[in-house]
């Protein structure tokens, strides 16, 4: 097995070319069905509810906290590998095949606790995706064009999201007809966990597919440092700058918290408050994020590239300050619409504008982080996303529905809520970080 030193003194092979974008959109299938296995739950609470006699409580936890536990704790160890090992694809295959595996397991139980233990398994096995990602697609693309490539990446949660309603509904709606959830001799499932083992059974393909990426060559490297950084050296690096990766980290993470509180609990909020059904809510919803979320995605990217080509060094940040800016009234007032049609519209808008910053602020953290560290940092900021935004995003809302209203139908009141508080938040981290952004820009563009 080659050294991370060897592997960095390899020749080049993120030179502009069709190959490093094809990396970008296997990654960005990847990342597609990660979401679809992540997400789909989104669509069944009603069905799990009834089914296992669940509280609202409880599957906040099976959405958020369930994943995201071992999910963050897996990340770091997973981060150190791929700082310090030629291996990242094969790293990336293996979870793959895991998470699928651990997806179609949610189909096969009928209790909480194990239901529980499954989704902790689809999110040990996702966590692998990430880090890895980010290091590979850095790798291949440079500064001026790394947000516009990440956010192509960034796109397939989105996309996910979207067609994980949308094919949810479809596979549900499909799996309810009589004798369609009939197995043999594995016996009759109920319909939503034959979706969980539907959109579990793709991931035999992605994996063939992510086993076609070449290792490229690492770059920008941290100069005065071993290409494999000691953990102590790692811990100096990030302490120094706990101020610039405070912000990053922690700015990160309440968008997290914000976004998929509010994307959970939408659908949930639309059936319960104008009578819409799950159909209803998976066509109407999941295009909604498909295409509102791609196109925001997409455009952010592009935007600050453009930016950064003429000079302006923290565009990224700027973008991910603005975007968090105009969204906040739409996804406030969005909830407290009176009809389902403006609370879409709102929710739309939020969406186009709010995805601008996915992929912008995941490239900024890449550009202010030597190539020795972008797994662990990388691994850090997942770590905040999915206990702070994932871990909490989910039981936030739930909690303010559950324990402070004590009414279901209040759930609208409970979105808005969490907006106004958490925005605001979002804007004075971001405005207080971004002194030490720049100054982390101008260290790693030093020889």
């Amino acid at each position: 097995m080659a050294s991370v030193a060897e592997q960095a003194s390899a020749p080049a092979t993120s030179k502009p070319g069709l190959y490093r974008w094809y990396v970008v959109f296997v990654l960005f299938l990847a990342y597609t069905f990660s979401a679809i296995d992540a997400r789909v739950l989104t669509l069944l609470v009603g069905p799990i509810k009834k089914d296992l006699g669940l509280s609202d409580f409880e599957i906040s936890l099976l959405q958020g906290f369930a994943f995201a536990i071992l999910y963050s704790l897996a990340a770091i160890p997973i981060g150190r590998f791929v700082d310090t090992s030629p291996k990242r694809t094969r790293l990336v295959v293996w979870g793959v095949l895991f998470w699928s595996a651990m997806t179609m397991v949610c189909g096969t139980v009928r209790s909480f606790g194990l239901l529980f233990a499954a989704r902790v398994g689809v999110g040990v096995g996702e966590a692998t995706l990430s880090p890895s990602a980010y290091s590979l697609i850095s790798d291949y693309f440079e500064r001026s064009k790394r947000a516009l490539a990440i956010s192509f990446y960034a796109i397939g949660y989105p996309i996910g999201s979207g067609l994980a309603l949308i094919v949810g509904a479809a596979l549900l709606h499909h799996f309810s007809q009589p004798g369609a959830g009939d197995l043999g001799w594995l016996g009759a499932h109920q319909p939503w966990q034959m979706v969980f083992i539907a959109v579990g059974l793709p991931g035999i393909v992605i994996a063939l597919l992510v086993m076609t990426i070449r290792e490229p060559k690492r770059q920008e490297m941290a100069s005065g440092h071993s290409a494999a950084m000691p953990l102590r050296e790692v811990f100096a690096f990030i302490r120094e700058r706990w101020k610039l990766y405070g912000m990053l980290i922690g700015s990160t993470a309440l968008i997290a918290l914000l976004a998929i509180g509010t994307s959970v609990w939408y659908p949930t909020f639309l059936i319960r408050t104008y009578g819409m059904t799950t159909s209803q809510v998976g066509f109407y919803f999941g295009t909604l994020m498909l295409v509102c979320g791609t196109i925001g995605t997409i455009f952010g990217g592009w935007f600050a590239g453009r930016l950064v080509q003429k000079g302006q060094a923290d565009a990224n940040m700027k973008v991910v300050l603005v975007a968090t800016i105009l969204k906040g009234l739409p996804l406030i007032i969005g909830p407290l619409m009176p009809t389902p049609t403006l609370a879409l519209f709102f929710m739309g808008i939020g969406t186009l504008v709010g995805q601008a910053s996915q992929g912008v602020i995941l490239a900024a953290i890449q550009d202010v982080t030597p190539n020795q560290l972008r797994g662990q940092v990388t691994a850090l900021t997942l770590l905040g996303v999915n206990l702070i935004g994932m871990g909490l995003g989910g039981s936030v809302i739930a909690a303010i529905t559950q324990f402070g209203f004590g009414d279901e139908n209040a759930l609208r009141y409970s979105i808005a809520i969490t907006g106004a508080v958490v925005l605001p938040m979002i804007v004075v981290l971001i405005l207080a970080g971004m002194p030490a952004y720049r100054r982390g820009l101008a260290d790693m563009s030093r020889p």
